[in-house]
């Protein structure tokens, strides 16, 4: 006689098998995701941070005051290639230019932390410009007469505008130029380094996630976090 399996073990098998796949499938495809996002998050940092340095070796000031006036955009550029230049103000907002991101179209934007708000679209005026792996780069560097405030941040889109979700601490991340280097938002001395008020999905304010940047370098985990939380 030959032996084999019946029917009804191999649906029992198959059954088994399933289960097992569905527990164990959507923890492998969130780890998947932390360490796609993580590994983008500091890709681009690093992109940055040698754009900077590069500047620096060709004397290029690194004094913000330099840049008022939403100048570092045509400064940055030059140091990189095969981008897709997407310009400053109403130029940055025409819809031929995507895949950057319009501001003037109500219907999208960026969202906070926690996706209650919309980040104010004043932010994404002073210049951006896509890298060929598709990640958007946006400045803020705008001068304030009346107080004297120069500053120059940086945002960057880990996947672009084209791909959601668009929120703050998960795909959209803040970067300062202070003191001669590069700073992730929310470490000390940042315009914003108040994690409970900047990076906290309870606070209502219009930039919380701002200062989620800080987290996601310091923190390996910080990316397995946001997966699991924000489906």
């Amino acid at each position: 006689m030959k032996k084999g399996f019946t029917l009804a073990e191999t649906l029992i098998t198959l059954g088994i098998i399933g289960v097992v796949a569905a527990i164990t499938l959507p923890g492998l495809m969130n780890t998947y995701k932390a360490h796609k996002l993580r590994s983008q998050f500091l890709k681009s940092y690093s992109t940055i941070q040698q754009v900077f340095r590069q500047m620096e070796a060709d004397d290029v000031s690194l004094d913000p005051t330099t840049f008022s006036g939403g100048k570092m955009y045509d400064t940055f550029k030059r140091y990189l290639t095969g981008i897709t230049e997407c310009g400053k103000g109403n130029n940055a907002s025409n819809k031929k230019f995507r895949p950057c991101y319009d501001y003037t179209d109500s219907s999208v934007g960026y969202k906070t932390y926690n996706g209650k708000n919309k980040v104010p679209i004043n932010k994404f005026d002073d210049g951006q410009l896509v890298l060929p792996d598709g990640s958007l780069i946006a400045f803020e560097n705008p001068n304030l007469p009346s107080t004297s405030t120069f500053y120059v941040w940086v945002f960057v889109d880990l996947n672009g505008f084209d791909n959601p979700p668009n929120r703050f601490g998960y795909d959209l991340f803040t970067f300062e130029f202070l003191d001669g280097e590069l700073r992730t938002m929310g470490d000390k001395g940042t315009t914003y380094n108040d994690l409970t008020t900047y990076c906290d999905e309870n606070s209502s304010k219009d930039l919380n996630g701002i200062a989620c940047a800080h987290n996601a370098k310091i923190n390996s985990d910080y990316f397995k976090k946001i997966v699991k939380e924000f489906k």
